[in-house]
């Protein structure tokens, strides 16, 4: 009985470590960032215009396993998007997301910096009860989110915070 006890503890530990070790670095185009996914996600484009008519691209990256959505979203905006207020503009794209939240509003707002670059993270409920956990950042004119969305609680598991902590931008 000892041995079978050891042995599932061994198994349980082991299937800990590979779990940690099969997380994929992703890397954005051109290398604007890289973040850390626990799987592939569905990568796709989008084209955009900017209120001046010049055309842009948002790349997107989902990851949906269960009830949990990984998103990494990047973009660099053309010139005639003005840039010199980060926070304005990161909380345009705040404002953008907030129609779909339960409250029609963020619960909580933290502005912060990432890698030296303007940065805020935003807490809400979506409307179906999932929690979504928001980081927008923008160095110079390059836009980046990361959003997770799933069950209440979930938003704190560590898997989560190393998906948040992995981001990297680009210098």
């Amino acid at each position: 009985m000892r041995f079978v006890t050891l042995l599932l503890a061994t198994l349980l530990m082991t299937g800990n470590a590979v779990a940690q070790v099969f997380w994929l670095t992703i890397e954005g185009p051109q290398r604007v960032f890289t973040v850390q996914l626990p799987d592939k996600p569905e990568y796709k484009t989008s084209p955009l215009k900017s209120p001046a008519g010049t055309a842009f691209t948002l790349h997107s990256y989902l990851l949906t396993r269960g009830p949990i959505d990984n998103v990494v979203q990047t973009e660099t905006y053309p010139v005639d998007i003005d840039v010199v207020r980060p926070q304005a503009v990161l909380q345009a794209a705040l404002d953008a997301t907030a129609p779909y939240l339960a409250t029609g509003k963020w619960d909580k707002i933290a502005w912060t910096q990432v890698q030296g670059a303007p940065a805020a993270e935003a807490l809400g409920t979506f409307k179906d009860g999932r929690v979504f956990r928001n980081l927008v950042v923008l160095k110079g004119r390059q836009f980046y989110s990361l959003g997770f969305r799933g069950p209440l609680g979930m938003n704190k598991l560590a898997d989560t915070d190393r998906f948040f902590a992995s981001l990297k931008v680009t210098p």
